[in-house]
């Protein structure tokens, strides 16, 4: 079966078209979640600009013969005043309904893409942080759902036009924004204070491309792939602490950092680092699996059903 599959995300619009013998990707940086936490609602040009992707993402489903095209949405169209409506826009003129996810499903989908790739687990807490959210999921791998769910819109898209002034986090924000993430933590604190011997592992863009540029300067080397590679606070305040040093240019200067998230990476680390302290975390362990893998493998699991 031809597969195409289409991540309406808060940073980026992804493609993934899968067939029998290869798999093709495209993306395009939209900062959806950006435009939302400024105005409130997507706007027109945020339309237009959505409506053109989507149209080129499904030329290329049916170039390539694809028996099913499922595409779906996620924080920035939760957060739009004007989200259900512009997803309802964007699916009647692609010929292809957008699903807008809640919280827990985007999670639950997540949770299993994590669970097949950490089998050998007893318990585990799954960390997927995007640019529109924090979804955090707990629970023992052999449940088919996650035991405890929590979502909370602190993602580097939505943060961004508050948190982040051309690419910098000045102290005093910095201080209110880890506040205000522990804050919001608390009901993960209080789940985790009672269970032992929990597996931590954490997804996402920026998580990812944070683990690149630590190893990639600590060892003067990219790492062949950035699954497993391990990410820990001590890291992260390293790493805050040189953003705050450099200009913008300088940034992309360092090697193994990502230029597209490179705006976003002094508040991406802020982040990552005080979801850590909240769920009493020193380290952790990044995945690249998960939204995409875990709707993949519900897409195949639902055609071996039929």
């Amino acid at each position: 079966m031809r597969v195409a599959l289409i991540e309406m995300g808060s940073t980026s619009f992804r493609l993934t078209i899968e067939t029998e013998r290869e798999t093709h990707h495209r993306i395009h940086h939209l900062n959806l979640g950006s435009s939302v936490s400024t105005n409130g609602s997507f706007t027109e040009s945020d339309i237009t600009n959505a409506t053109g992707v989507l149209a080129e993402f499904m030329t290329a489903a049916r170039v390539h013969n694809c028996q099913r095209i499922v595409a779906v949405a996620t924080e920035s169209f939760r957060l739009a005043a004007n989200g259900d409506a512009v997803a309802t826009h964007l699916g009647r003129e692609a010929g292809c309904e957008v699903k807008v996810l809640s919280p827990d499903e985007e999670n639950n989908l997540v949770w299993q893409a994590m669970v097949n790739q950490f089998h050998g687990v007893d318990f585990l807490v799954a960390v997927a942080i995007t640019g529109g959210s924090v979804g955090i999921t707990v629970g023992p791998t052999s449940s088919g759902i996650p035991l405890h769910n929590f979502s909370y819109p602190l993602g580097t898209s939505v943060l961004a036009p508050r948190a982040s002034d051309s690419g910098f986090v000045d102290t005093s924000t910095r201080v209110r924004l880890e506040q205000h993430i522990a804050e919001s933590l608390k009901p993960v604190g209080v789940v985790l204070r009672d269970i032992k011997g929990c597996e931590f592992v954490v997804s996402g863009g920026m998580p990812l491309a944070l683990a690149k540029l630590i190893h990639t300067v600590r060892r003067s080397e990219v790492p062949e792939t950035l699954d497993g590679l391990a990410i820990d606070c001590s890291d992260l305040g390293h790493l805050i602490k040189t953003f705050d040093e450099l200009s913008l240019p300088a940034r992309l200067a360092l090697p193994g950092i990502s230029s597209k998230r490179a705006p976003n990476m002094a508040l991406g680390a802020t982040i990552l680092r005080q979801v850590l302290r909240s769920l009493d975390v020193h380290a952790v362990e990044v995945s690249n699996v998960g939204l995409r893998e875990g709707l993949l493998g519900r897409i195949y699991a639902d055609a071996k059903a039929a």
